[in-house]
């Protein structure tokens, strides 16, 4: 906005001599209730987007916030196919192209790709030597992501447990749990 605005501003076009008129640009915003109304329900839009993004990111998890965001420019571009052959007979919008393949085709490796960077995380596409990955089979790392996944959740459990009670472990000297008869037999109870 600080840097490109300027230089389009400055660059010959046909906005009144130049490529971009900031100037233009408010006299319009400011004279057209069609474009202030267009430009409140944008904002209102895109706010509630990045909203329900963190909410997503919050509830679920960034990978899902990551996969879910690849839909935006699929959501666009049936939007503006819908537009051009629903709404307005072709007169806005996008109509379907003999290159509109290429263009699904994209969408579609941004999809896949998005799951299959992500995996083995839920919600993820794991590659584990089927056709629909290429026989591509990496299940050992998954199951070494895993494990230690799962290692470092017991730690962290096992920290809270100390923290909480003091002990190092959950089956200490002062456990409530133990009869004096097993203490006994551990030699907890026994005198030194």
């Amino acid at each position: 906005l600080v840097v490109v605005y300027p230089l389009a501003y400055f660059m010959p076009g046909d906005d009144h001599g130049s490529y971009e008129d900031p100037f233009n640009t408010y006299e319009m915003i400011m004279n057209s209730s069609t474009i202030k109304w267009a430009f409140v329900i944008y904002f209102f839009t895109i706010f509630a987007y990045n909203l329900f993004a963190v909410l997503v990111t919050f509830m679920l998890s960034s990978v899902w916030h990551a996969i879910l965001d690849n839909f935006r420019p699929i959501t666009v571009w049936a939007t503006d196919m819908f537009i051009f052959y629903v709404l307005t007979a072709g007169a806005f919008g996008e109509p379907w192209t003999r290159w509109s393949y290429i263009q699904l085709a994209g969408m579609f490796v941004l999809l896949y790709g998005t799951s299959i960077y992500n995996a083995p995380n839920a919600g993820s596409i794991s590659l584990k030597g089927k056709w629909w990955a290429c026989f591509l089979d990496f299940t050992p790392e998954y199951e070494e992501i895993k494990t230690e996944e799962l290692d470092a959740q017991w730690q962290e459990m096992q920290k809270r447990f100390q923290k909480r009670t003091g002990s190092t472990s959950f089956y200490g000297e002062a456990s409530p749990h133990m009869s004096v008869h097993t203490q006994a037999l551990r030699g907890f109870g026994s005198p030194k």
